[in-house]
């Protein structure tokens, strides 16, 4: 979860996203990427389209102990909006509300051998506040509940995730910093801390470096990178 576009976005701002991540779990990796477009329709109002994909490599030989290796897949397709109610340059904080609808799709194995594609739906509608504190501080918060649908049982889910983070704009051109992401879901609590780093590299083209440290999982840290292009907004 993250922002669907910058807080206080003006219309014909556009961005679109692609990155990659590889983490350990042991007995597999996992190779994750996505491709993610935003753009603010309206001023205040954001969209964004992503599609994550999900791809693994078995470590060791799979028993009857051992967790299975999960099939390769297109997680989904994502479906976000974004409204910023508040700018408050006074009080130098931002207040928005959002939606995300997840269509989660089955694996590639699924999907060619018996044909189905959907797998479910999630649902999560959040609240984002973010402040600044003197020159170079930001925190954030973004907070929500989280809806599980599973077409083929009746095992839905409800559950919330929170996310916090603070920020250093070391200058005009990037910023360090780290958040902090719990999630609550199928009855399994995950929070992860992840450092950050991000800079401009041109006017329209950044970079970002992301790690994943789990605090409560087995599984190794990850890395993440993002390449970020922006083009010029057309007044």
């Amino acid at each position: 979860m993250d922002l669907i576009r910058d807080l206080g976005a003006r219309r014909g701002e556009q961005e679109l996203n692609i990155g990659g991540s590889i983490q350990s779990n042991n007995q597999y990796v996992s190779y994750s990427s996505f491709i993610e477009y935003e753009f603010a329709l309206f001023n205040r109002l954001g969209i964004e389209v992503e599609i994550p994909f999900e791809f693994y490599h078995t470590q060791s030989v799979e028993n009857s102990n051992s967790t299975p290796t999960p099939k390769n897949r297109i997680e989904g397709l994502k479906l976000s909006t974004q409204y910023t109610f508040l700018v408050s340059s006074e009080h130098q904080m931002s207040m928005a509300v959002g939606y995300t609808n997840e269509f989660v799709f089955h694996s590639f194995k699924t999907l060619c051998n018996e044909n189905r594609l959907m797998k479910g739906n999630l649902y999560s509608p959040f609240f984002v506040a973010a402040k600044k504190w003197g020159k170079h501080l930001h925190t954030m918060l973004i907070a929500g509940s989280m809806y599980e649908q599973v077409f083929s049982s009746n095992t839905n889910s409800l559950g919330y995730q929170f996310h916090g983070s603070v920020f250093h704009v070391f200058s005009k051109n990037g910023f360090a910093g780290f958040e902090l992401n719990h999630v609550y879901l199928n009855e399994t609590y995950s929070t992860v801390l992840h450092p950050e780093v991000k800079y401009k590299i041109s006017p329209s083209v950044a970079i970002g470096v992301v790690t994943a440290i789990p605090i409560n999982q087995t599984y190794e840290p990850s890395i993440f990178f993002r390449f970020i292009y922006e083009p010029k907004r057309k007044l």
